[in-house]
């Protein structure tokens, strides 16, 4: 078989397992404001702002005073598949008065307690969440009277599981690999 082939298919395998889109909308935010998300509770300062990004232009901020406040969006899913969700955040409370928790598909991901110290940018990231239905809520629940927690390039993805034949033609690409290069050092 042609060299360029087999090269050619274990480019594409390869592109293949890492082609995944992030099913977010306004993800960073980067719209300035809440579009496609929904809030919800005490949304007291909070908003989106520019001066405390993980990346691009724009954060959102939460620093519910009464009770708690966030935000929350449906994600089309398919029930049975798994999901891949991430996130940034950050808590720029000094005092330990602030909570928050984060949950995809009815999966609690994150739960940070009352008393929680602040902290920079830290990245979340969860794997093959089970969707139970069509539909699944990503929702972020956040209290800080003091300050804020700052959130930033949220993602959801489907989890990428190799199918047998996209294994093969990976395989099939390799070995064609390694023969070239035996081939040339010969």
């Amino acid at each position: 078989m042609n060299k360029k082939i087999l090269l050619i298919i274990a480019v594409l395998a390869s592109a293949a397992l890492t082609a995944r889109a992030n099913l977010v909308a306004n993800p960073g935010f980067e719209s300035g404001d809440f579009t496609g998300w929904t809030q919800f509770g005490d949304t007291s300062f909070t908003d989106v702002q520019t001066f405390d990004v993980h990346s691009g232009t724009y954060a959102a901020e939460f620093g519910p005073t009464s009770t708690d406040g966030g935000i929350t969006q449906n994600i089309t899913t398919v029930a049975g598949q798994g999901y891949d969700v991430s996130f940034w955040l950050d808590n720029r409370d000094t005092s330990g008065g602030s909570h928050m928790s984060a949950s995809f598909a009815g999966v609690t991901l994150l739960t940070l307690p009352n008393g929680s110290p602040g902290f920079p940018y830290t990245f979340y990231s969860f794997t093959n969440i089970i969707a139970a239905s069509n539909s699944s809520a990503l929702t972020f629940s956040f209290y800080n009277p003091p300050s804020w927690w700052d959130l930033d390039d949220v993602s959801v993805t489907p989890t990428v599981v190799p199918e047998p034949g996209t294994l093969g033609l990976i395989a099939l690409g390799a070995l064609g690999l390694v023969g070239a290069v035996r081939k040339r050092l010969v």
